[in-house]
């Protein structure tokens, strides 16, 4: 099965295909939000490498987050106009579980932690695989108590708030941003489970109010 994946939930995104779950080619943009100029040509300068038509795509999987909502409306908006010209499947995969998917062999309790702006974490808890917390987005100190002593801590929360983390081990910037490849590869695991999204209804998991609504609510 042909896969593509498409992260464009932080500030550097990419599209990876995967084959048979073997990455086959791989685009990551510039740092910068500039994801809804470099979506759809990274996707036909892939698939011309590749060989590969855009029919030969089986199946399409998208960060829909939580992480920046402008990217996660351009790269959802990509993903499904895709899905429907091909009349190929759609899985969103949350940017959480890509970055566990990432350190799963660092440790067997993993936290990844998103900076939310507006003084508030975007995370979760995985323990041996498996998250054991809702997607959280929380204010940072009530996010850094409830996270177990000992666990591996990464994303980049950490360059504003890596000091309210303690007795905890922190990882390298290598893993604080969601990788497509893995996004690709969550897809179709979930896919081959048996999980089915509808694309035309999939939303963006933004898990708070946007920006432009926090503003109004501290006006009024």
């Amino acid at each position: 099965m042909k896969v593509l994946g498409i992260e464009s939930s932080g500030t550097r995104g990419g599209i990876a295909l995967l084959e048979s779950g073997q990455v086959r080619g791989t685009r990551l943009f510039e740092k910068g939000m500039v994801h809804g100029r470099e979506i759809a040509p990274s996707i036909r300068s892939l698939l011309d490498e590749l060989g590969w038509h855009p029919e030969a795509i089986d199946l399409i999987a998208c960060d829909i987050g939580p992480g920046s909502y402008t990217g996660l409306r351009v790269g959802l908006a990509a993903a499904k106009g895709l899905a429907l010209a091909l009349h190929r499947p759609l899985i969103g995969i949350s940017s959480l579980d890509a970055m566990a998917e990432a350190a799963r062999d660092r440790a067997r309790v993993l936290c990844p932690a998103i900076d939310a702006k507006w003084e508030q974490i975007y995370g979760a808890v995985y323990e041996d695989g498996r998250r054991t917390t809702e997607y959280l987005a929380e204010k940072p100190d009530a996010f850094a108590a409830r996270v177990p002593k000992g666990a591996y801590v990464f994303g980049d929360a950490l360059d504003q708030y890596g000091g309210l983390f303690r007795d905890v081990v922190q990882g390298p910037r290598e893993l604080w941003d969601p990788r497509p490849d893995l996004v690709a590869l969550l897809g179709l695991r979930l896919f081959e489970a048996g999980t089915r999204h509808d694309a035309a209804s999939l939303v963006p998991l933004y898990l708070r109010l946007t920006e432009a609504e926090l503003k109004f609510g501290r006006k009024t």
